[in-house]
């Protein structure tokens, strides 16, 4: 069997290091719902941000104009936006896609998740980080017995550390198949080296997010994202799909409109703020775009990989980024010295091998316009 860097042909650098010990899988997201979750249409407006000239916001217009036309060579992009200093500067959709449509966010759902996490830590609902899966998830673990699930601490499924057996690139449609995801999550067992030792990513295991988010709140995630989320944001519509046992996957199956996506990133990259109010604890952000762990490479334009929180860090162009990463090209993407965000929708019913091209394309795609931004 291939690993997934030869799958990919990702151009990974060096070992995947980090606080948690060294690893071997390089996979930033999981194609276990590829396909499942179709665009959804609706007729939301798209009159839900301001609009400014890129001139009028330090961007050259023709930086601006090179990004959205090279967009339109890519037949898998859907849709691409750029908000500087609040002012959405440019917008184009691509291959029938529309600013309407609620699309996948695929694994950026993982990001949504942590910034629920967040809001329930601070709300005293989840006590802290440390807090184990044994005193989060005692009645899942009672019909799932295992003590090493039982061990492991939010934080460490948090950064990917939870040292459970794993292989995000087999092993993706045993979990999304599972009648029960969360007791396949907690049935997992250690991959030998022990809970906060190696970075895996893991799709299974991410998901835990939604049980925690359900026991701790007493509602669901939708509905707790809905409320203390998107609400506040004035994201009009949503989706997120469940397994066959009724629950909100954790990790994957949310859909939004593109330029609810980029709601999302202006929040986050705002620290938290969204017209005067608090959304999301400034803290938790900030921590969460602190790499926890480190090390682990360079995939096109993107260099010094980084990963905390569910979200992922880096560098483009010498410039610090942090990213909300889904499978195929479905990026948030935070640019806080620039005081920027960009949002891309992208076909995910795709092989690994194709993927993998698409999200280095999108990668690069940005690249070019962020140093073209600095000149």
């Amino acid at each position: 069997m291939l690993t997934r860097r030869e799958l990919l042909g990702l151009a990974l650098l060096g070992p995947w290091l980090g606080g948690c010990g060294g690893g071997d899988n390089p996979g930033p997201n999981s194609a276990t719902h590829r396909g499942l979750e179709l665009p959804i249409a609706t007729n939301i407006a798209d009159d839900d941000w301001p609009l400014s000239t890129p001139a009028s916001q330090g961007i050259p217009a023709a930086a601006m104009q090179t990004l959205l036309d090279e967009g339109a060579a890519h037949t898998f992009l859907y849709g691409m936006l750029v908000v500087r200093n609040g002012q959405l500067i440019g917008e184009r959709y691509y291959n029938g896609g529309k600013s309407s449509d609620l699309r996948s966010v695929a694994s950026v759902s993982k990001s949504v998740s942590s910034m629920l996490i967040g809001q329930t830590l601070a709300a005293g609902m989840i006590a802290s980080t440390a807090d184990t899966l044994g005193k989060l998830l005692p009645k899942e673990l009672a019909t799932t017995p295992n003590a090493y699930a039982a061990g492991i601490t939010l934080q460490q499924l948090l950064d990917m550390c939870g040292g459970q057996q794993w292989d995000e690139a087999t092993r993706q449609l045993d979990a999304t198949g599972a009648p029960d995801m969360t007791a396949f999550a907690l049935g997992l067992p250690s991959d030998g080296k022990g809970a906060g030792k190696v970075w895996n990513y893991t799709t299974a295991s991410s998901h835990l997010m939604s049980p925690i988010l359900r026991n701790a709140n007493g509602v669901d995630a939708l509905a707790l994202a809905t409320s203390k989320l998107f609400q506040p944001l004035g994201i009009e519509r949503s989706a997120w799909s469940r397994d066959a046992s009724g629950m909100v996957h954790g990790s994957f199956g949310l859909q939004l409109r593109t330029r609810d996506l980029m709601k999302l990133a202006w929040m986050a990259l705002q620290g938290g703020q969204w017209k005067g109010s608090t959304v999301v604890p400034a803290a938790w952000l900030t921590d969460s775009f602190t790499p926890h762990v480190k090390g682990l490479g360079d995939l096109g334009a993107l260099k010094k990989i980084g990963y905390s929180n569910l979200w992922w860090t880096g560098t483009i162009e010498g410039l610090s980024v942090n990213l909300a990463w889904g499978y195929g090209g479905q990026f948030a993407l935070l640019v806080p010295q620039l005081n920027m965000a960009i949002a891309t929708a992208s076909e995910l019913n795709l092989p690994y091998s194709t993927a993998g091209v698409n999200e280095t394309a999108i990668l690069n795609l940005i690249g070019r316009f962020l140093r073209a931004a600095q000149s």
